[in-house]
């Protein structure tokens, strides 16, 4: 079955890998996507991959975990539309219906990127149910993305992967802690790039793309499949290196150039970790 428009996949290959694009996908209404099939994988689930924040952050603020109550995150996802919460279910590749499904939807995206970033690589699925209203405050993802709309509507807002909105060094500090969120300036609300998410609807985000995301007046379910690509794979290996580099009193310049430059600072990770300096 195909779960991509076609018609959509052509722009799609156009635009890839650097800028945002919609697409059309027919997921709505998918048994592995209604509310009680969710509220089950998140049972089902090892729990440090089930998160529950608060809906309520702003942009530059802390997203922080919501541990108000003892309540399972079953039943938070069956009365999200009182809970004000916001509800990740990351790496539901590991249950093995939801690994089916990403393996569908990647069987049509190949083709379409390969040209561009060669074959996708690490292959990972997340689900996200939000409360009315909420937002997922300013941040990045180390990884491509296309985020498909299953239920509720979104306004999803993209940036350019540079500075002011992704400085070097937060972009560079990701991949020695794991913080992937921004620093907020009212400027940049006027500056973005809104697209309109409803049932249907899906978006391509590029990689490292700064983003917040505002849930509308229903509860919302967005499925998330992410890819990287050798070039992905190399330039966190670069990023990682960086520090180590400066240490040792040799340059490291700017984020390595599309697509081929960040490769010998790579292996440098990897000679690095070998001998024990990462």
């Amino acid at each position: 079955m195909s779960f991509l428009a076609a018609s959509s996949l052509a722009p799609f290959s156009s635009a890839y890998p650097l800028s945002p694009t919609m697409l059309t996908h027919a997921l709505r209404g998918h048994s592995l996507l209604s509310w009680e099939a969710l509220a089950k994988a998140s049972l089902e689930l090892p729990p440090q991959y089930v998160e529950r924040r608060i809906g309520n952050a702003p942009n530059g603020g802390i997203f922080a975990m919501d541990q108000s109550d003892h309540a399972d995150v079953a039943t938070v996802i069956r009365s999200i539309h009182g809970s004000g919460n916001w509800i990740m279910l990351r790496f539901v590749e590991q249950l093995p219906a939801y690994r089916d499904l990403l393996d569908k939807l990647m069987e049509q995206i190949g083709p379409a990127i390969a040209p561009a970033t060669g074959p996708a690589l690490t292959v990972r699925g997340f689900i996200f149910i939000s409360a009315p209203g909420t937002l997922t405050p300013f941040h990045f993802d180390c990884e491509y993305n296309i985020l498909l709309q299953i239920a509720g509507d979104k306004q999803f807002a993209t940036y350019r992967p540079v500075a002011p909105w992704l400085p070097h060094d937060r972009h560079e500090a990701y991949y020695g802690g794991g913080d992937n969120m921004l620093p907020w300036n009212d400027a940049y609300e006027v500056e973005a790039n809104i697209h309109h998410l409803r049932p249907d609807d899906a978006l391509f985000i590029p990689y490292a793309s700064p983003h917040w995301v505002k849930a509308g007046a229903e509860p919302s379910i967005s499925l998330s499949i992410t890819w990287q690509s050798e070039w992905s794979q190399a330039l966190g290996d670069a990023m990682q290196v960086n520090p180590l580099l400066r240490r040792w009193g040799l340059p490291t310049g700017a984020v390595p150039g599309w697509p081929k430059t960040a490769k010998w600072r790579s292996l440098g990770c990897r000679v690095a970790r070998k001998a024990g300096f990462l």
